[in-house]
């Protein structure tokens, strides 16, 4: 659920606030001036509730991924706070940034090379409860054959190898890491993206029945909309590195109001082929964030363009009629819109446009 930057809930268990990440490039360590900076996350906001799945989805190298590392604690922030239970993770103790880090976990897109192909799967998987705690060798096999049970996997295989099983079996094996510190976050990085098709559905209700026997809190980075759609109760939408739209997960897909969402979800497979409606194509390609467009950057490719006002401001990310879902489009900004496009915001679609049927 998206939260203003100065609000809390005590249903969150992670809260985002004003978070950037900005990446030097060029010049090298002798460089003079000012030096370049790519925005890969640039000042986003959100929340993730105890025991629910939020979702990231926009095109690639829009900032999903960089966000996720930030959150894991691989990349370190520019700017902006990461509160765990009310916390802040960059301000905490060491004691507390070890709980910290017990309590967030990941499992990652390719179940091929996310796993020691050295190891055999019961040392992967107690491997953290090694190093973290100070459970007795017994204690520890004996939680690594309920990890692998609790997965859909047998004890037993526990003594084989990574390359001795299929690609779901593998991310089996890398969701049962993942349990193993009994974490209260998952961050889910494509985790069915890489699988066949008839498999992902069996790793997806694999993950959604874990999340309700635990009380599990997801970060969901995916591209697969339907995936989205299935597992997410709240939807982020970013672009070039900002949260365009966000709010709950069939407002988002049944009725989205940011130009880019629209055509974002016209770009998905439709449910039915019977389902007629229309294709957004987007003129152009993304911009660079390292010298992104001024106002609104996602103005050169907007087919909704109201004019000087998307050139020149950015807009704000405000809640519509009181429905937990929120837009960053002058669109929808009475403060900003221009008489004339008031009242008409909410269905507006333009050239750039074709039936699909």
């Amino acid at each position: 659920m998206f939260r203003s930057a100065g609000s809390k809930t005590s249903d969150s268990i992670i809260e985002i606030k004003s978070l950037r990440k900005w990446f030097p490039v060029g010049g090298g360590i002798f460089a003079f001036g000012k030096r370049a900076m790519l925005k890969a996350v640039d000042d986003i906001t959100f929340s993730i509730e105890k025991g629910k799945t939020f979702g990231l989805v926009g095109e690639s190298g829009c900032g999903k991924t960089t966000t996720a590392k930030v959150l894991l604690g691989l990349e370190k922030p520019t700017d902006g706070q990461i509160l765990f239970e009310g916390d802040d993770t960059i301000k905490m103790t060491k004691v507390a940034r070890k709980k910290f880090r017990s309590s967030i976990q990941a499992v990652f897109q390719d179940p091929w090379s996310s796993l020691n192909p050295r190891m055999r799967v019961n040392a992967i998987i107690a491997e953290p409860l090694e190093i973290a705690t100070t459970m007795s060798r017994q204690q520890v096999k004996s939680r690594v054959a309920e990890l692998l049970s609790e997965v859909g996997l047998n004890p037993y295989q526990g003594n084989l190898y990574p390359h001795e099983f299929s690609g779901g079996q593998r991310q089996r094996i890398g969701i049962a890491r993942a349990l193993a510190l009994n974490p209260q976050v998952v961050v889910l990085d494509e985790p069915v993206s890489a699988l066949d098709v008839s498999i992902r559905a069996q790793i997806m209700n694999l993950l959604v029945d874990l999340q309700q026997q635990h009380g599990l809190a997801f970060l969901l980075i995916a591209h697969n909309l339907a995936t989205v759609r299935y597992m997410c109760h709240q939807v982020g939408v970013m672009y070039l590195g900002k949260i365009r739209e966000i709010g709950p997960t069939e407002s988002i897909f049944t009725d989205p109001l940011h130009p880019y969402t629209k055509a974002l979800i016209s770009a998905a497979l439709p449910s039915h082929p019977d389902i007629q409606r229309e294709e957004i194509i987007l003129p152009g390609e993304v911009p660079s964030p390292v010298n992104p467009p001024s106002g609104c950057s996602f103005n050169p490719r907007c087919y909704v363009k109201i004019g000087e006002i998307c050139e020149k401001q950015v807009p704000a990310l405000q809640e519509q009629h009181q429905t937990s879902h929120y837009v960053s489009c002058h669109l929808y900004d009475e403060s900003t819109t221009p008489a004339k496009w008031k009242g008409s915001a909410p269905g507006v679609l333009s050239g750039g446009t074709r039936k699909m049927g």
